[in-house]
This record gives C-alpha cells, sequence and structure tokens, in this order.
C-alpha cells in the first residue's frame, strides 16, 4: 500500500504588530480575499469621506446659524453624522482584518475611555499607515509567484535543444 502525504502549508503568514502592548492580526497574500477586501475596504473608506461634506452642507441647510450659535439640534445632528462615519469605518477595518481589529489598533484609546470611538483622522490614519506595508506583502508574493513559476517552468521545458552531432 503506498502512502502520501499532501502538505500545501507553507509558512507564507505574516504578522502585524498593532500596538504597543503587542496586539498583533495575522494576514496571508495567499488568501485569495485579501487583495479585494483591502483595496474595496480604501475605496469605502474614501466614498464615506466623500459623502461627510455633502452630509454636513445638509445638516447645516436646516441650521443657518448653527455653526455661529450654541444649537444642540445642530451640535448633535454633525455629532450622529460623524459617529455613523466611524462606526462604518470601524466595520470596513474589521471586514479586512478581522474582528476586533480597529479596536486593537487604537488599544490604548479603549483602555483610558471604554466606549472611545476613533474620528475619521484615526481611521486614515491607520489606512495611511497599513497601505506600504499591504503593498510589501503583495510586492513579496509577486516575486516569489514568479521564482515558483520559472521553476516550474524549468522541469517541464528542455534544457539542451541542440542535437548532438555524429
Amino acid at each position: 500500500m503506498a502512502k502520501y502525504n499532501l502538505n500545501l502549508q507553507n509558512d507564507e503568514i505574516d504578522e502585524i504588530t498593532l500596538n504597543k502592548r503587542g496586539d498583533k492580526i495575522y494576514i496571508s497574500s495567499d488568501d485569495a480575499n485579501l487583495w479585494d477586501k483591502f483595496s474595496s475596504g480604501y475605496k469605502r473608506i474614501e466614498e464615506l469621506t466623500e459623502e461627510m461634506p455633502n452630509k454636513l452642507a445638509e445638516i447645516e441647510k436646516k441650521y443657518p446659524n448653527g455653526n455661529e450659535e450654541i444649537n444642540t439640534d445642530y451640535v448633535v445632528e454633525i455629532s450622529k453624522a460623524r459617529v455613523e462615519f466611524c462606526e462604518n469605518a470601524i466595520a470596513v477595518i474589521d471586514d479586512i482584518f478581522g474582528e476586533g481589529t480597529a479596536k486593537k489598533s487604537f488599544h490604548d484609546y479603549y483602555d483610558t475611555i471604554p466606549d472611545f470611538l476613533p474620528d475619521e483622522d484615526k481611521f486614515m490614519a491607520f489606512f495611511e499607515t497599513m497601505t506600504p506595508i499591504m503593498e510589501d506583502i503583495f510586492k513579496k508574493k509577486m516575486q516569489r509567484q514568479e521564482k515558483a513559476s520559472k521553476a516550474r517552468m524549468a522541469k517541464y521545458q528542455p534544457q539542451d535543444h541542440k542535437r548532438k552531432s555524429k
């Protein structure tokens, strides 16, 4: 009886430390969904950011003097729009990198302020920091794939096409 072992796992899992406490996430460029989720998530954050001025303008139309005098309703509506953005941004980050990633990324704030909600600037900083990391991970993947492809091709292509002459 023949025995075979098919082990397709390797160590192509990347570890990203999210804070000074050492909380980490693990990703693999071998995950076919990763780049799509990251690029789609980044685009979603950009869309949310681009939508904000229109939402704020609509609120300002309702309260023409809202930003000049103390108007509680105006402040509450502005705050709700910002909270909605931030909650959506948390969902995007957690969808890409796993549940709890946003909270881990801003761990120090959550330790001090349990109901802390990172603002728009924090999310943009997250993506600005994460983008070069992701680009590096995928650059390395492309290099590995190219090297593996060449090795596979070398196995199946004749190395010497010369005919021996007699």
